[in-house]
């Protein structure tokens, strides 16, 4: 039965789905963000210091460290980032949901009322039926 709390209803859910959406969105980047720094950490640990050759080469290593370190930081920021947003669109999500049960219960208050009103006015028109049957059946004997 729709009300005037039918499309605030909708909407409520839909602005609850996209904020679903951009959470497991950052949920999911996270994951692979970590499997990135995961991926970085292992290398590092695989990287071993070249016990001799040239100075070109032990700069071609160093340099290689300094490289995998520095994406190491970056991928780091961007999990700090990444779980600023997360916890943000939770909040955002605890929010909406709350918004949305409050919409959901006043939808079905309203109906409840309309339903209400409806059975006592079916019940009006039955003891009006029934006034008049019985009127009816008065005067025709």
């Amino acid at each position: 039965m729709n009300n005037k709390f039918t499309q605030v209803v909708k909407v409520k859910e839909e602005n609850v789905n996209k904020i679903e959406l951009s959470l497991a969105k950052c949920r999911a980047l996270d994951k692979e963000l970590k499997k990135s720094m995961g991926a970085i950490i292992d290398e590092l640990n695989l990287h071993r210091f070249p016990r001799g050759g040239s100075s070109a080469d032990i700069k071609i290593n160093l340099e290689e460290q300094k490289l995998l370190r520095e994406q190491k930081e970056r991928i780091k920021e961007k999990i700090i980032l990444n779980q600023k947003e997360i916890v943000h669109y939770e909040f955002q999500h605890k929010k909406a949901y709350i918004e949305l049960e409050k919409m959901k219960y006043l939808e079905k208050e309203e109906t409840a009322k309309e339903i209400a009103k409806i059975k006592k006015q079916e019940a009006k028109d039955l003891d009006e039926i029934a006034v008049q049957r019985y009127s009816f059946m008065k005067d025709a004997k």
